[in-house]
């Protein structure tokens, strides 16, 4: 097995390998890698002049669409440059093989054409990427409005492998350029789509736009270099709280920040659960997947679970019946959905075994390899629930499960719910309160918003719409309503 592997930066159209100058970095779960030094190429990486855009935004939307349609296919593991980001995601990585496999194979379906249009036109609108829209008539004629592309730094996440690939869609899509710092658990995916494309044409102006490298997170030296009004208009970051607290140090004004924040997730249940066998199991199975899809790696997986139930022995005895049928349910789950996890969480491990000794608070089952369940014998979750991983939730009753509204807020991404008839009554709730997706548990597999490919592109994401924020509006305003027709990029 490949210990050490070799990431290039990809500078628009052009791979500059590791050579003297190369670092080697340490990458999570003890992968290695070793690029050229990032400082050396900063002017390789940022655009700079924006006249420099104009070959990109006089390209009608039509030819790049072409363009990133051809790069689907080629996507697959047959590819060289794939297979071996796929096995450093392996190694890098939380998610085991046949999750990594199921994920990358998502990779191809995210360039079919059909879908990236109705995703630009239905966000954006293809016509306000090729030329001026007119605003009315008559005297309102006189204003027209147009989408422009910006120059990005996006700081991605890699907790997932399809960030990268969606990243460098939204930027094309968008007319925009693109630099990519790839995180640390997932270095080479982004990479590898981007020699792809280098591949089919190097001179692409899409190709031509795609910038890609890798520098350790908070290295002030590099990313005050980067982020300058004279280089970037906006940075786009994912990550945890921390990464976004020190990105807010380089922001200034004429650069904007479209934050995908960390966010968390949860399930509620009705007390329907309890009124037969078939429902209790429906729900259980329901948050097996809510939980346990991807291993719990993403930000719209459960992590508490919160239960219509009183808090007395009795009606804690049927809610760890029910903790008991979500544990099978783990245990049931298609491998490339969910599998046990590679190896034990030991912090996690150990807050299990003291709440495992104070059984009148918890009763727990299960452990971070398999998974498990913690029911918390009263109305609050656990303190670390935010720690969560490797398919295990928390239970908490509630007697009022209208309070669940109380731990919600704009950190909330994706609250399953369980049964229909909850759903509808708290959804109102649950948007004031800051949630951003409510999805049923019953018969479905819930899924995050950047999967939502199959159903309806172009919907939100954590509560804001990326590909509208990417690009700036411009209006341009005439003496009247009358003007001389200017040529679009689309004719």
């Amino acid at each position: 097995m490949k210990t050490t592997f070799d990431i290039p930066i990809i500078s628009r159209g052009r791979i500059i390998e590791p050579g003297p100058d190369a670092i080697e970095f340490a990458g999570r779960a003890g992968a290695k890698f070793r690029c050229p030094d990032p400082h050396k190429h900063i002017h390789d990486l940022v655009l700079g002049d924006t006249n420099r855009l104009g070959d990109l935004q006089d390209m009608p939307m039509a030819e790049i669409l072409d363009f990133l349609t051809a790069i689907g296919p080629r996507l697959t593991l047959a590819n060289p440059y794939m297979q071996e980001a796929f096995e450093l995601s392996l190694q890098a990585g939380g998610l085991t093989e046949p999750v990594l496999r199921s994920v990358y194979s998502q990779l191809p379906g995210m360039f079919n054409r059909k879908h990236l249009e109705a995703q630009i036109e239905r966000t954006v609108g293809i016509a306000y990427l090729d030329g001026w829209v007119q605003q009315g008539t008559g005297s309102q004629g006189r204003f027209r409005i147009r989408a422009v592309g910006t120059r990005n730094l996006h700081i991605t996440a890699g907790n997932v492998p399809i960030v990268g690939a969606m990243t460098i869609i939204r930027s094309a899509l968008t007319k925009s350029d693109c630099l990519i710092k790839l995180p640390s658990n997932d270095p080479l995916s982004a990479n590898a789509i981007a020699r792809t494309m280098i591949d089919i044409d190097p001179n692409h102006p899409v190709t031509k736009h795609v910038a890609v490298a890798y520098w350790k997170g908070g290295d002030e030296a590099m990313e005050s270099q980067i982020c300058r009004t004279s280089r970037i208009d906006k940075i786009t970051a994912w990550g945890g709280m921390s990464s976004m607290k020190h990105i807010q140090k380089f922001l200034s004004p004429g650069i904007d920040l479209v934050a995908l924040n960390p966010k968390l997730s949860m399930s509620m249940v009705g007390r329907e659960t309890f009124e037969s066998k078939e429902a209790m199991k429906e729900a259980a199975y329901g948050i097996a997947v809510a939980a346990g899809r991807l291993n719990q790696t993403a930000c719209s997986n459960t992590r508490v679970v919160y239960v219509e139930s009183e808090t007395d022995d009795e009606s804690l005895e049927r809610v760890i019946e029910f903790g008991e049928e979500i544990y099978n349910a783990f245990q049931s789950l298609p491998s490339d959905i969910s599998t046990p996890a590679p190896r034990p969480d030991r912090e996690l491990e150990a807050e299990l075994r003291a709440l495992d000794l104070e059984e009148e608070m918890y009763w727990v089952k299960g452990d971070t390899i398999k998974g498990g369940v913690i029911l918390s014998r009263f109305s609050d979750r656990v303190e670390f629930f935010d720690k969560l991983n490797n398919r295990i939730v928390n239970l908490v009753p509630m007697p009022d499960i209208s309070q669940v509204v109380r731990w919600c807020d704009d950190t909330t991404q994706t609250v399953c719910v369980y049964p229909e008839r909850l759903r509808k009554e708290m959804r109102d709730r649950l948007a004031l309160a800051g949630v951003q997706r409510m999805v049923p548990l019953r018969g479905l597999m819930p899924k995050s918003a950047s999967e939502d490919s199959a159903d309806l592109p172009g919907m939100p994401h954590d509560g804001i719409e990326p590909l509208r924020r990417m690009v700036r509006w411009v209006i341009d305003e005439s003496v009247s309503g009358v003007e001389e027709p200017v040529r679009r990029a689309a004719e």
